[in-house]
């Protein structure tokens, strides 16, 4: 299988819509208390809005078809310099996945490689993401791309 990463077109949203609810599933089952079932965080008119706006950064893997597999949406941010924490450009993944027949193939790493090296592009400083600890192969994932922990959220459940 040939994959190609590329920068999502408006053709692409039914398909990021559709991959995004296999995440909103995912989430659904790892933490039910907090994350309801059925519909992802993004409709197909959102990601098409996400896809138009400048400032959103989404790659797609797909095949020799066309065929989106995978996709990351990110957007770069500035922090202001408030004299105790340092001012920085930053690119944050809102969200990765791929889909889960395409796993193991390389697919994540070409996405996050593309995305990366977006953020050196853009000259950020730190490239980060939030990932739930009950999501171990996501951690396991984000681990084999060289990403460290960069905090801790704890929490009580009541």
């Amino acid at each position: 299988m040939e994959i190609r990463i590329r920068t999502a077109e408006k053709q692409d949203a039914p398909r990021i819509a559709q991959l995004l609810e296999t995440i909103a599933q995912l989430h659904h089952e790892g933490r039910p208390d907090i994350y309801a079932g059925g519909g992802a965080k993004y409709d197909v008119k959102a990601v098409e809005k996400k896809i138009k706006d400048k400032e959103e950064i989404i790659f797609v893997a797909t095949d020799e078809n066309d065929y989106v597999l995978g996709y990351t949406i990110s957007k770069i941010y500035t922090t202001k310099d408030d004299g105790i924490v340092i001012g920085h450009k930053k690119m944050y993944i809102d969200d990765v996945c791929v889909d889960s027949q395409y796993r193991k193939h390389g697919i994540g790493k070409l996405l996050m490689a593309a995305t990366k090296q977006k953020a050196i592009d853009e000259n950020c400083h730190i490239c980060e993401l939030n990932v739930w600890a009950f999501n171990e192969n996501a951690v396991k994932f984000y681990e084999s791309c060289g990403m460290t922990k960069q905090r801790i959220y704890m929490e009580y459940i009541l």
